[in-house]
């Protein structure tokens, strides 16, 4: 302890005594790191957190219902719903009816009737109009048109990848319409049945599953693809407040339904791919910023090198006079030291003051998501942490490599 006093004392007095700009800039260079480590794996991460996101919001919500393994759709749907009604923690489900169809558009236009036909393989999803609006917002994802209505048939909701106008984008990896737009009449083939179809609107989400989709009213669906019963293929479940989903989940299987349907929240039942996307982007970031410690460490390095080679006679001074090595090499590690605290905790105030807030209102838009910042405190103390001891062990090295010299030579400024 009375090493580290006497090192305090004189860390204390070269912060001091050192040269302001010299100083504001260590601690400019500091923060900037700290940022470098969480601001680039934070938004590296924060888009694949965006697309997770909107996979949650207009997808598959905070709770999956599902077939079980050897049935081809939910049993006791009806059931199932109205025990979802009962919840006060749910505040918007959804069923589902998906299948798979032809969809044929210009078929009135063609002349030659041997000439190929403007067709499509399309996932189709049969959907109660209120429930779905109310459980993903999907009148919020209609980019021209008109949203269905409860009392109309006849009606369809087509994915805008499946429109020529804006697949071309993506290159020729869809099935595309050509003509498609509000008020045009398409042709839905299922096995050997046929039905003429309004477009009543286009939809375009960030989300693949809701813009690569056709969607029309459950009974239309039902009728089309012979479902007589009307046990869904999917029921997705939103609950508030956030994070509730685990005890819902518990108490939907503590009810029975497990035995009807696979019940699960959205972590378990999200795709592996947004997670293994999440985990290489958080350890590219992780990679990115390891370069800026390196940087930065080196930095420290060179200044405190500088600064105890310039003092190299009042260091032999103080050897001379009975300051011990390891009081000095401590004076420089704790220099060292307070100029990572200080970064770090501006950058730190940064972070968390201004800009993951600032994210969360202006997203980066990204033609995938719509990408935040993400920056877990856990996460941030880690990587702290390794930024402060690379930080001391840059403080220490030049200190020792000039305390260790002839206390003589020091004091006379010999090699």
């Amino acid at each position: 302890m009375r090493i580290f006093r006497i090192g305090l004392l004189l860390g204390w007095r070269q912060v001091q005594r050192a040269n302001k700009w010299t100083t504001l800039l260590i601690i400019f260079v500091m923060m900037l790191t700290f940022l470098n480590l969480i601001a680039v794996s934070g938004v590296l991460v924060g888009l694949i957190t965006g697309a997770e996101r909107a996979v949650r919001a207009e997808s598959i919500g905070d709770i999956i219902i599902s077939e079980l393994d050897g049935e081809d759709r939910i049993l006791e749907t009806e059931r199932i719903l109205k025990e979802l009604q009962s919840y006060p923690e749910i505040v918007a489900y959804a069923p589902r009816f998906d299948g798979g169809a032809t969809l044929e558009a210009n078929y009135k236009e063609r002349r030659d009737l041997s000439g190929e036909r403007d067709i499509a393989s399309v996932a189709i999803t049969g959907i109660d109009v209120e429930l779905e609006d109310k459980m993903s917002g999907l009148s919020g994802n209609i980019i021209d048109g008109e949203y269905l209505k409860e009392d109309e048939e006849g009606y369809i909701l087509i994915g805008s990848y499946y429109t020529a106008e804006f697949a071309e984008q993506f290159g020729d990896i869809f099935d595309t319409l050509d003509n498609i737009k509000p008020g045009v009449t398409v042709r839905l083939t299922v096995g050997d049945i046929s039905k003429e179809l309004v477009v009543k609107g286009l939809v375009q989400s960030k989300v693949d599953e809701v813009s690569l989709n056709t969607y029309i009213p459950e009974r239309e669906f039902r009728r089309l693809f012979g479902r007589i019963d009307r046990n869904a293929d999917r029921i997705v479940v939103r609950v508030t407040p956030e994070g509730t989903e685990d005890k819902v989940k518990a108490s939907l299987v503590a009810s029975g339904l497990d035995k009807y349907a696979k019940i699960q929240t959205f972590e378990e039942g999200k795709p592996k791919f947004i997670t293994d996307i999440k985990n290489t982007m958080n350890l590219l970031g992780t990679f990115i910023g390891s370069i800026g410690i390196v940087v930065a460490s080196i930095t420290i390095f060179i200044i405190i090198f500088i600064n105890a080679l310039s003092r190299r006679p009042q260091i032999g001074i103080l050897k001379g006079i009975g300051i011990e090595r390891k009081a000095i090499e401590v004076a420089y590690v704790l220099q060292a030291a307070f100029y990572a605290l200080l970064g770090s905790a501006l950058g730190a105030l940064l972070t968390y003051g201004f800009l993951l807030g600032y994210f969360e209102r202006n997203p980066i838009k990204f033609p995938f998501s719509d990408g935040i910042l993400v920056a877990p405190p856990d996460e941030t103390f880690l990587r702290f942490l390794i930024l402060f001891a690379v930080t001391l062990v840059a403080g220490f090295l030049p200190a020792w490599l000039i305390v260790r010299q002839n206390t003589l030579n020091s004091i006379l400024g010999r090699k």
